[in-house]
């Protein structure tokens, strides 16, 4: 049954809001096709302008998700036949600026990307989920006014669940953006259990569904050492290849404690990878395995053995807070003096991944630093 009120006047500026909408959905459309989202590291350069925009994307996002937001108070309220008449289109005019906003900050983000270094699930949900929130707030914004325009409350109903939906998906969308930039466990890292254990859940089976498969790494690097040893006739490639044991032997067998793994990556995990880690890859650096840590990135080489002047994560490290290649940069949690005096030794005694904890020589003043790493 249609829900005719004749005392309700058809709103005024109904006609205005049809045609913003329909020019809402055409850029949302046209922009998606000359800037496509990317999944992979983009093939080339951006232009200034694009990430100039681009940069503006974390400013843009609080806007339409507060306004958005206001808005699924105001519908609760439209949902009664008297509601929907005093705040109808106020709601509407919310949703339009909404709505737009969004948008904006799609684009942005599509921009931001173009810079490089964004990659993962966690990056790939929250793309994913972005575009098909903002869809969905666009397919609501028709319905409203179709409802609106017929008197409907049946219509205005069913926006509401698309709306209530599609602002749902953006709101996961946002928490898989805070994950890229403080971290997976920053949101419910202190919350009760009851919460934490089916976020968790949940939050591993949508990674699940966009990250590719990783042991499959380990039983790759595993398979070829033994046709290395099956041919045993090819006596030079033998005598070539006889610096490739070591690596292997130092591995600890018994649950031995490696430097690297178990005290200066902890180190680079809370204070570095955030945002040069497998999820994100700023300045195409990443420092959540050994050798992607030796490797460097775009800048030059991240930690070179037994030199100190030409690691570039030491020497940024050590820059003043207030100097804008310093890192971590401002407003990010900071590395203490026993952090920087323990990564500065590691590199000084030639940086090695394979070091065992117990053949360690750290100085008496970074013992009890160590120590509780090692402890968690």
């Amino acid at each position: 049954m249609s829900s005719n009120s004749p005392d309700t006047d058809e709103p005024k500026s109904l006609t205005a809001a049809w045609i913003t909408s329909i020019v809402l959905i055409v850029v949302y459309v046209i922009g998606l096709l000359i800037f496509p989202p990317l999944y992979d590291a983009p093939k080339g350069e951006a232009s200034s302008f694009v990430l100039f925009i681009g940069r503006f994307h974390p400013i843009f996002l609080h806007l339409p998700v507060g306004i958005l937001s206001v808005l699924v108070f105001f519908e609760l309220i439209c949902s009664t036949r008297r509601g929907e008449q005093k705040f109808g289109e106020a709601s509407l005019l919310m949703l339009v600026l909404g709505s737009a906003g969004a948008i904006l900050a799609v684009f942005a983000g599509i921009m931001l990307s173009r810079e490089g270094g964004y990659v993962g699930g966690n990056f790939s949900l929250h793309q994913t989920m972005g575009l098909l929130g903002t869809a969905g707030v666009l397919i609501a914004l028709v319905i409203r006014l179709m409802g609106m325009g017929r008197n409907s409350m049946e219509l205005l109903n069913a926006y509401r669940a698309v709306y209530f939906v599609s602002f749902g998906i953006m709101g996961l969308g946002a928490h898989f953006g805070g994950n890229m930039s403080h971290g997976n466990k920053f949101l419910i890292e202190h919350a009760p259990e009851w919460f934490k254990a089916p976020m968790v859940a949940t939050e591993k089976l949508l990674l699940s569904l966009v990250e590719k498969p990783k042991p499959e790494k380990a039983t790759t690097a595993v398979t070829p050492a033994p046709p290395a040893e099956v041919k045993p006739e090819v006596k030079p490639v033998a005598m070539d290849k006889a610096p490739t044991p070591p690596p292997p032997a130092p591995t600890p067998g018994g649950g031995e404690k490696l430097v690297f793994q178990h005290v200066i990556l902890p180190v680079l995990t809370a204070k570095c990878n955030k945002c040069h880690s497998e999820e994100k890859s700023k300045g195409d650096l990443r420092m959540d395995t050994y050798e992607m840590a030796m490797k460097g990135g775009e800048s030059g080489k991240n930690f070179v053995a037994g030199n100190l002047k030409d690691s570039l994560s030491i020497v940024r490290i050590l820059l003043p807070d207030s100097d804008d290649e310093h890192m971590p940069p401002e407003g990010k949690d900071q590395l203490t003096p026993e952090e920087t005096a323990l990564l500065k030794w590691w590199v000084e005694q030639g940086a090695s991944g394979t070091q065992t904890v117990n053949d360690a020589k750290f100085p008496a003043e970074l013992q009890a630093t160590v120590d509780g790493i090692l402890k968690g």
